[in-house]
């Protein structure tokens, strides 16, 4: 387990949902006969596990009504 100071933190100005939709396109976008494919795959899973951690998506995939302690989470579904 890494130590507080050994974890990435990112700023960014895009929201969390547009963060975990572009990187479900990277891990889809990863040639499968990349030697590194895996490792690739894990660590982008992971953020995206950390993502929907801090903005919880319910069983259809939305957002929702859902809410959490991070500011971008009025970014509320429509549908």
């Amino acid at each position: 387990m890494l130590t507080p100071d050994q974890r990435t933190v990112i700023h960014t100005n895009d929201t969390l949902k547009m963060v975990r939709e572009t990187l479900c396109v990277a891990q889809l976008g990863l040639p499968l006969n990349d030697p590194r494919y895996e490792e690739h795959s894990r660590r982008i899973q992971r953020l995206i596990a950390d993502i929907d951690r801090q903005r919880p998506l319910g069983p259809n995939g939305k957002h929702g009504d859902r809410h959490c302690w991070l500011a971008d989470c009025a970014d509320v579904d429509s549908g």
